[in-house]
């Protein structure tokens, strides 16, 4: 059963498999979660042949909300439990993460859209919740710098636009999803994400902690992009400046006011954030750390746990996670009561269902 499971996996599904830095025991559970996969959407489909001539589930048989269906066959055909729900539609969402982010998902899917409506369907969206306005505006940061134009790279003063365009895009949206503190995002190195290649960094934080923080798809294209048009770019600096640039070419972030490049600093992250909010006219300052507060609150409203936040985050105590985000906490224990608590009819119907020896 298993090898005939094997075999209907998606081609790209092993490259993804021998790509990602796991534990084996991950690796393998992830290996069950495609299959898993491969079956619901080999099942999902009755005009088309499937599996194919080659034996596979070609991905253009994958729909907009596939993490939706997939979460609903998991429980109500597999009957999986709730832990291994979770556990394979991680594996699937990272898979699906992972075709973003190298150019491989069929054409009008995206995997961002695909979360959304997998959040959606678990009823877990929040109504009523008075977010703070200064963390509304952390999104329109992101869009505006990726709604920029750029510039055709004619000059040198277009081509420093031009790649100072691309490299806010990248540091912006690298904030957005790790979290990180500026002075952490400051400090990165190229080596630390291979080139937008990994969608892990281990940086060292706080009291020189090491931790593991996480990119998502469009961190890890904005930074390619970003590098790739650097990368080009230095090959037209000439003599010193070039040799300049390709001695300073291992930070992640760099500064392009000079054509010799330097490191970019704290400061920078912060005036990158701001001129943002100024030229959204934004009445509320906007910081760095305001990301960091936005994603942590985000995950928490989603049902994630606050000891799994503390990590995210890098706080040394969960006091600290609990102390900041306590009325995030409270939002969610009251979602969570609202969806989970059985109401009288609930409970009489369920009373019913119970055969005569189960109510002895």
């Amino acid at each position: 059963m298993l090898r005939a499971m094997t075999s209907l996996m998606p081609a790209q599904a092993e490259k993804f498999l021998t790509s990602i830095d796991v534990a084996v025991k991950t690796g393998a559970t992830y290996r069950f979660a495609l299959q898993a996969f491969a079956e619901f959407l080999a099942a999902g489909q009755t005009e088309l042949p499937v599996p194919g001539a080659s034996g596979i589930v070609p991905l253009r048989l994958m729909p907009e909300d596939a993490l939706a269906r997939f979460r609903h066959w998991l429980r109500h055909e597999r009957r999986l439990s709730r832990r291994t729900e979770g556990t394979y539609l991680a594996g699937v969402i990272r898979f699906v993460e992972w075709l973003d982010a190298n150019g491989l998902m069929p054409a009008g899917l995206q995997s961002a859209r695909m979360k959304l409506i997998l959040r959606d369907a678990r009823g877990r969206r929040r109504v009523g919740y008075k977010t703070q306005p200064i963390k509304e505006a952390v999104p329109l940061i992101l869009d505006y710098y990726a709604s920029l134009p750029l510039p055709a790279p004619k000059t040198p003063r277009a081509r420093r636009r031009r790649l100072t365009i691309l490299r806010n895009r990248a540091l912006v949206q690298t904030l957005f999803a790790s979290g990180m503190r500026a002075q952490e995002l400051a400090s990165l190195r190229r080596s630390d994400c291979a080139d937008g290649a990994s969608d892990r960094i281990l940086i060292t934080g706080k009291g020189e902690k090491e931790r593991l923080v996480m990119l998502n798809a469009e961190a890890q294209n904005a930074i390619r992009a970003y590098l790739q048009a650097r990368d080009e770019d230095r090959k037209t600096l000439p003599g010193r400046e070039r040799l300049a640039a390709a001695g300073k070419q291992d930070p992640l972030f760099v500064r392009h006011d000079r054509d010799v490049v330097a490191p970019i600093t704290t400061k920078t992250v912060w005036l990158v954030v701001r001129d943002a909010a100024r030229a959204l006219g934004l009445e509320t300052a906007v910081s760095p750390h305001d990301f960091r507060r936005y994603i942590a609150t985000a995950m928490l409203s989603e049902g994630m746990p606050l000891e799994s936040v503390q990590a995210f985050l890098g706080h040394e105590s969960i006091v600290t996670t609990r102390t900041v985000y306590a009325h995030t906490r409270t939002e969610v224990l009251e979602d969570q009561v609202k969806t989970y608590r059985p109401t009288p009819a609930d409970a009489l119907q369920r009373s019913r269902r119970v055969g005569p020896d189960q109510k002895r």
